[in-house]
């Protein structure tokens, strides 16, 4: 249990980095900027994304954590899916740092332009796969973190080998 585990808790941790990073202090972005990013957000189902996202990672630790046939994992489990309910619990919070860090980034008109690429066909039905994307590609980053953990595990049992 204990090598899967530090491997998702390693890969949670990359994808949380933006959100344990220290408060900068707030700009002022402009208004047009910040409403065609905060369009193109929803456009892009971020907020379906960031949720699916925490359910394929809940899923991921759960299994990593032997929850269904251990007690200790369970309870990880548990805490860990206690802790996931709080990250969503920042979501709103978290689309407007998104939003001022793409008006940052990017004109309105730019903007603009994506997001109505993502309303066209082949941008609608790429939003549209995005979460099955999402989860498959989950699933082959857990097979290789399951891979990664057999090999730290077979070193250690035999130390003089490299």
């Amino acid at each position: 249990m204990g090598y899967a585990l530090r491997m998702i808790a390693l890969s949670i941790l990359c994808f949380s980095g933006m959100a344990l990073a220290e408060d900068a202090p707030p700009s002022q972005p402009d208004p047009a900027r910040v409403a065609a990013a905060r369009d193109l957000l929803q456009v892009t189902g971020v907020t379906k994304q960031m949720e699916g996202m925490v359910q394929a990672m809940t899923r991921g630790f759960a299994q990593g954590a032997n929850a269904n046939s251990s007690e200790a994992g369970k309870k990880l489990s548990e805490q860990f899916d206690q802790s996931m309910k709080k990250l969503l619990g920042y979501q709103d919070q978290m689309i407007t740092d998104f939003a001022n860090l793409y008006a940052e980034t990017f004109t309105a008109e730019e903007m603009k332009a994506v997001a109505d690429f993502y309303r066209s066909g082949p941008g609608a039905k790429f939003v549209s796969k995005t979460p099955e994307l999402m989860k498959k590609g989950a699933e082959i980053g857990m097979r290789y973190s399951s891979k990664i953990a057999d090999e730290m595990k077979a070193q250690e049992a035999s130390p003089g080998q490299k």
